[in-house]
């Protein structure tokens, strides 16, 4: 009989767990320290750099919504023994990334240079324009990373992710300290440089995890001609996968998002305000994001291998870790919010907004992480379309709605908008709980030796 203990019983789970947290983590850091180095530029510029960045994740979410059903299907692939068949998925997904990525980067530009149809603030237009255009350039590397981290993840080398944004921050605070301030004999370029230090990075970044995963995939031979695989059906898969997971971060993040994009029209101190409490908040966010990419994974492997009972456990204890984890992110948020604040800004309108969005961002810690966590388990019983359903709901019909009614109609300002956006998160969680424990119900029953199989 299996030990019903799941790290013991997928000796990969903990390597996966704390490897998908750290590289989610380094991820959110990135975004952080562009801020950061952005603090004795102003208000302004802050409001720019939050601003700049709400509009790349609109394309961001839909590109790694997309390409998160690869977190199913590559370890699937792997856990049943079909090496091609994971080799099919591995480069029909990087051929559909590089023709995102330049959709995305036409998108991104055009977008921006016509903010002003969207009511972005006119003394923040122009550098708003110019800091998206450069920062639309890593569109390729942000989209491939999540590919090189799940191939590298399902064959065992969960620790180069890491280390590859472990790398990238040290090249994003050097290159932002040089840049922007013209230190190192490199030009002056002030907002620009942080731009330009990201995108850098973050090649940096893709660099890395190439080499890693060719030396990784050194036993597995590249296929010798296109013709030996099938395109059009790998494609197809990976979008029908994807696109109810990109939906459900549209909606999801894109709630959020669309905050960013009203508050571009506040005055530079909310915005600036908005844009330290929404980088908080996403920095948070991405520790849970790591814990459900790390049980989609691991949970995606047990059930290739035929074990609907070992995947019950994952899920079980990764959701375990994720209300810990949001219990303590709560805490410190809110007795830290002061000295979190005046890491990044001087400021007293915004200090003083910022205290307020901060306590709510405390507060909404248990559904970020519960929901994010249970659309990974989700994942990885290989579910995608009810996320998408349960986030139209939560956040398009409650969510945001709310939010715009308390933010315009009952003069709450910014503030309205996110306690309308927190009241959908936690509706989010409470329908995907209840859409999991369905799922675990329905599909996993056991079997005379103790493992189990997954019920049509």
């Amino acid at each position: 009989m299996s030990n019903p203990n799941p790290l013991r019983a997928a000796p990969e789970y903990r390597a996966v767990l704390l490897h998908s947290v750290g590289t989610f983590f380094g991820q959110a850091l990135m975004q952080v320290v562009d801020l950061l180095f952005c603090r004795d530029l102003g208000s302004r510029a802050t409001a720019t750099v939050g601003t700049s960045t709400s509009f790349f994740a609109w394309f961001m979410i839909l590109g790694i919504g997309i390409f998160s059903s690869l977190e199913f299907l590559i370890p699937h692939s792997l856990g049943e023994k079909d090496e091609k068949k994971a080799d099919s998925y591995f480069f029909s997904g990087a051929f559909l990334i590089l023709i995102l990525s330049l959709v995305s980067m036409a998108g991104l530009t055009l977008l921006t240079r016509f903010g002003f149809l969207f009511g972005i603030d006119p003394t923040i237009h122009e550098g708003v324009a110019h800091f998206s255009a450069v920062l639309s350039l890593s569109f390729l590397p942000v989209f491939l990373t999540p590919l090189l981290r799940v191939e590298l993840q399902a064959r065992g080398h969960s620790h180069d992710t890491t280390l590859a944004f472990l790398l990238g921050n040290v090249v994003n605070i050097f290159f932002n300290w040089a840049l922007i301030y013209g230190h190192a004999g490199l030009p002056a370029l002030g907002m620009a440089g942080s731009a330009w230090s990201n995108v850098i990075s973050r090649f940096g970044i893709l660099a890395f995890l190439l080499f890693r995963t060719k030396t990784a995939r050194g036993k597995i031979a590249f296929p010798e001609f296109s013709s030996q695989i099938p395109w059009k059906l790998r494609m197809k898969t990976i979008l029908k996968l994807g696109v109810p997971t990109s939906l459900q971060m549209f909606f999801e993040i894109g709630a959020f998002i669309l905050a960013g994009t009203i508050a571009a029209g506040f005055p530079p101190p909310e915005n600036a305000a908005h844009a330290i409490a929404i980088s908080l908040a996403s920095f948070a966010f991405m520790i849970p994001a790591g814990m459900g990419s790390a049980a989609a994974l691991t949970m995606s492997r047990a059930l290739g291998e035929g074990d609907a009972l070992r995947s019950r456990e994952l899920g079980k204890q990764t959701l375990k870790f994720g209300f810990l984890y949001a219990f303590l992110g709560c805490l410190l948020i809110y007795g830290l919010r002061d000295p979190i604040l005046r890491f990044f800004t001087s400021d007293p309108s915004t200090l003083e907004i910022g205290a307020r969005l901060l306590l709510i961002t405390a507060l909404f810690q248990f559904g970020d992480a519960l929901q994010v966590i249970l659309s990974g388990c989700l994942r990885g019983f290989g579910e995608t379309r009810v996320q998408a359903e349960v986030n139209a709901i939560g956040h398009g019909a409650v969510g945001a709605p709310l939010g715009l009614a308390l933010c315009f109609t009952f003069g709450l300002g910014i503030e309205g908008l996110w306690i309308g956006l927190s009241v959908g998160l936690f509706t989010v969680a409470l329908l995907l709980w209840f859409r999991y424990q369905n799922t675990v119900r329905r599909r996993c029953r056991p079997l005379p030796d103790g493992r189990g199989i997954t019920s049509a």
